[in-house]
């Protein structure tokens, strides 16, 4: 069972901390402009940090959207950290405003986890403005991949990709570990791109320009000709 959680995900405590106390240590020798700066950041950090509960849909065929934000590419593209094989990926781009939990899309089990060190491009800008070139940067970020089984045999993959700022990643998420679909697994700190690669035999629902939400959002069906 899922620990019961505050309103606010405890890897933004040390940042609300320490703003809050530059805060007030700016506040007590009447430097009251900078003061504000430090109070209006430490609004912002909490707003980025925010940890809302979901309704997670009860339709054991769906698969829900890994992380907050916008659809920025649905294609077939081949799975380089575990399965090597063609499999259909979703990229949904993170943006600063965004809440930045990511959960599971499916209920299973973590059968493998993959950290791949790389560089901080730009990864979270909508197809119109990402260039190829930056595309394929793109993909050779830094990323914690997460390879996750299904009751039934299926296997998905769930990438956390750093980006430009983004440069944090937190996964909860060990092998062996068991999730509920939606349920909390990690998170990237200050925005970027959450890749979910689907099987064979799942009827993509996600579109390009789409907004989803953690846990929330079907983007994929489990195809009932094929259960």
């Amino acid at each position: 069972m899922e620990r019961k959680r505050p309103p606010i995900a405890t890897e933004g405590f040390t940042y609300l901390g320490i703003l809050a106390f530059l805060a007030w240590a700016a506040a007590i020798v009447d430097l009251t402009v900078l003061s504000f700066v430090f109070a209006g950041l430490a609004v912002i950090v909490l707003f980025f940090f925010r940890d809302p509960e979901r309704d997670v849909p009860d339709a054991p065929e769906a698969v829900v959207s890994p992380a907050d934000g916008i659809v920025i590419e649905v294609g077939e593209i081949y799975e380089r950290d575990f399965l090597g094989q063609p499999m259909t990926r979703i990229c949904i781009s993170l943006a600063l405003y965004d809440c930045h939990i990511n959960r599971m899309p499916v209920k299973g089990r973590v059968t493998g986890t993959k950290y791949s060190p790389g560089s901080f491009n730009i990864a979270n800008m909508p197809t119109w403005l990402l260039s190829e070139a930056m595309k394929r940067k793109s993909d050779d970020n830094e990323r914690l991949s997460t390879l996750i089984e299904t009751a039934g045999g299926d296997t998905f993959v769930v990438m956390q990709i750093a980006g430009f700022l983004a440069r944090r990643i937190v996964s909860y998420a060990d092998v062996d570990m068991k999730f509920e679909k939606g349920q909390r697994f990690g998170m990237i700190k200050f925005g970027s791109r959450v890749d979910v690669y689907v099987p064979e035999g799942y009827i993509i629902e996600a579109r390009e320009g789409r907004r989803v939400k953690a846990g929330e959002s079907v983007i994929a069906w489990l195809d009932a000709s094929k259960a």
